[in-house]
């Protein structure tokens, strides 16, 4: 996963927590897995304030990274079905691209994101 917080990128921990320090203002922040839809969320920082954001699961399926699960993520995992590239089709990360995957793709078909982060 990486975080873009206006132009700068953050890289989270394992569990998924990261932290930024920037000046007061108004942010435009991005999480983006391969794989997945991405999820945005608009903050304001205030000067000795700390500012926490909700946790958030990205929604799997988005193989070609184009902001939607669609027909062209199912081609992409059906064309690579028990192989293990390419890696974005590997949805749930096993090492081999199965019937588990295609579930995953299947429960957020036609999802367009970035999806809201609240």
């Amino acid at each position: 996963v990486t975080v873009t917080i206006g132009t700068e990128q953050v890289t989270p921990n394992a569990s998924g927590n990261f932290s930024w320090t920037a000046p007061a203002g108004n942010y435009a922040v991005l999480a983006n897995a391969q794989g997945f839809l991405g999820a945005q969320a608009s903050v304001t920082l205030t000067a000795g304030n700390t500012t926490t954001l909700p946790s958030i699961s990205l929604s799997a399926g988005d193989i070609d990274n184009n902001g939607v699960v669609d027909q062209f993520d199912a081609m992409t995992l059906g064309m690579s079905y028990n192989s293990s590239t390419p890696a974005a089709a590997d949805l749930n990360c096993d090492g081999t691209i199965n019937v588990l995957d295609l579930e995953l793709l299947a429960g957020n078909y036609r999802k367009v994101g970035p999806v809201a982060w609240q």
